[in-house]
């Protein structure tokens, strides 16, 4: 009878014993699973990121499924596909409310086709490595085959341009080196894009230098006979980001510099712009089928 319940009394500790490390096991096991989601999930840092709510193509405008499209829309995407430790969170908004969401920090950053400026620079940081090129060109009727850049435009009217904007210091600079023969251009506080296209189709001036893609936009609503004469100018243009954001501006540039040399960004600039703007600006020329 002792022998019996010894033996009850051992069985019953073993069992005991299994239970236990069973669930040692289980615990040790959810645990390794638990802590490892919590760390992955540490690891990825979530990005504030200011996007225009005004449609700017071929940067970024609605497509037939109501969804964001365009070059600058794609280039994210492909950021933060490949920046693994970022999620990207968007808010459309007005483009003056992205800077002061950036300067604010309310943002991490902002992509809009940004110049670069000293006014600008004094308030956020910039990427070191441009994500593409906003193309200007020379804007004049369609029956006009003697303008061509620059150069063709002396002695000839340019529409009025506003003495802040980086277009009219670049006529000005042009103005300076051949001051015997200058392109002849008004300021003016302030001009539409539509008053500016009306009037070199009415022959009130020679051309409109203005950002291709504006023209474009415009146009498409107005349907003048006019056209893109030459590209001039192919001004680079930067991701802006708050002021503290070093570190991210760093990995940024890294990530857009390996999507350059891969080829990645050029084929988006074919895509969207039908050249690779990224060459240039003479090659850019040369490929580009101007009417």
């Amino acid at each position: 009878m002792k022998k019996l319940s010894m033996a009850a009394i051992i069985l019953a500790s073993v069992m005991a014993l299994t239970a236990c490390g069973s669930n040692a096991n289980n615990d040790n096991g959810g645990a390794p699973s638990t802590g490892g989601g919590e760390a992955d999930a540490a690891k990825v840092t979530v990005l504030k990121v200011a996007r225009n709510a005004v449609p700017n193509p071929p940067f970024s405008y609605l497509n037939d499924k109501n969804e964001m499209e365009g070059y600058t829309v794609e280039y994210l995407k492909l950021l933060d596909e490949r920046l693994e430790e970022y999620q990207f969170e968007y808010e459309e908004i007005a483009r003056e409310a992205m800077l002061v969401g950036v300067e604010s920090g309310k943002y991490d950053f902002a992509a809009n086709f940004y110049y670069r400026n000293p006014e600008r620079e004094a308030k956020y940081l910039f990427s070191d490595v441009e994500y593409g090129y906003s193309l200007n060109a020379l804007i004049v009727k369609d029956d006009r085959d003697d303008i061509h850049s620059l150069d063709d435009m002396k002695g000839k009217k340019l529409t009025p341009m506003s003495p802040s904007t980086g277009l009219r210091t670049l006529v000005v600079d042009y103005n300076t080196k051949n001051a015997d023969n200058p392109i002849i251009v008004e300021d003016i506080d302030a001009v539409t894009d539509a008053e500016s296209v009306q009037w070199v189709a009415s022959g009130k001036y020679d051309a409109f230098l203005t950002n291709t893609t504006v023209f474009d936009n415009v146009n498409a609503q107005l349907k003048l006979p006019l056209k893109s004469a030459a590209y001039i100018t192919k001004e680079p243009i930067w991701v802006l980001y708050n002021k503290e954001k070093k570190d991210l501006a760093a990995r940024f540039d890294e990530v857009t510099k390996a999507m350059v040399e891969d080829g990645t960004l050029p084929a988006l600039s074919e895509k969207y712009f039908k050249v690779n703007m990224f060459q240039s600006l003479e090659d850019v020329n040369s490929q580009y089928q101007f009417k």
